[in-house]
């Protein structure tokens, strides 16, 4: 059966994995097999499951006080898939653990994910991040 809220649930989990760096949980949100991704960060070049994997640990395994929230999430069904196009707003202090050193992160970003349906529930097959390069972020009161 098909329900937008499990696709939502997956989506909300996997950030949340990040910020409560559960990494080894990461690698499990992926689909199994044909995984891609394009983020926002450098490499640019598209990624495999392991790529991907290495790097959204490191990613958030330098990032401290992690915040983020998912805004406008639209899910679409296409035969056993989901496209599921939203908006994440998300700061945070990134640690350079050699100089005890930190500076604020934060930003706005397009995401596409394509969810599969497999016998384990939605997997992710496909992500796509991308900046609002003029977005500017709110000043802390």
């Amino acid at each position: 059966m098909k329900d937008k809220r499990d696709v939502e649930g997956v989506i909300r989990a996997f950030f949340e994995a990040g910020k409560n760096k559960d990494l080894a949980a990461l690698a499990g949100f992926h689909a199994p097999e044909d995984f891609t991704k394009f983020d926002e960060n450098p490499p640019y070049t598209r990624q495999d499951s392991e790529e991907a994997f290495v790097y959204e640990q490191a990613a958030f395994a330098s990032i401290s006080d992690y915040s983020y929230s998912i805004n406008d999430l639209r899910v679409d069904f296409l035969g056993e898939a989901a496209v599921a196009t939203f908006y994440l707003t998300y700061s945070g202090m990134v640690v350079n653990d050699y100089s005890f050193e930190g500076s604020t992160l934060s930003g706005k970003a397009r995401v596409t994910m394509v969810l599969t349906l497999t016998e384990k529930g939605w997997k992710i097959a496909h992500e796509h991040l991308s900046s609002f390069p003029d977005w500017v972020a709110p000043k802390k009161k």
